[in-house]
């Protein structure tokens, strides 16, 4: 029996970090939060997770901005992370592949759509 997955939760809104914890434990992955870059950053350093689910517009360091700094350090370039939005213009998700974004979802978000979508990046689909 192999371990479960582990995802990360980045987001600054609580009430939408519960709700991706929930829908993704139920579907048995092994959800972690943080409320913000620099408590995911110290999370992805203490447990290396094997995708990371991340908010756009954060307090402090926006998503963007992380996930190109992620993208560009060797010890986490293969993590891929979906990148979560209020903002869907079709320029923002080209932004966000742009800088290594392994896929892009607007706000409100479907939980089936994004429960497919984990499970193709991280193989299960």
């Amino acid at each position: 029996m192999t371990a479960p997955k582990r995802i990360l939760i980045v987001d600054d809104d609580a009430f939408i970090r519960r709700p991706l914890e929930f829908i993704l434990r139920e579907e048995g992955y092994q959800p972690a939060t943080a409320a913000d870059a620099d408590e995911g950053l110290r999370a992805v350093e203490f447990c290396l997770p094997d995708l990371i689910v991340l908010d756009v517009m954060m307090p402090g360091k926006d998503g963007l901005t992380w996930c190109a700094e992620l993208k560009s350090d060797p010890r986490y370039s293969r993590i891929p992370i979906v990148l979560l939005s209020a903002r869907g213009q079709e320029r923002d998700r080209e932004r966000a592949l742009a800088l290594g974004a392994a896929d892009f979802l607007t706000k409100p978000y479907s939980p089936h759509e994004l429960k497919r979508r984990v499970r193709e990046l991280l193989g299960r689909g």
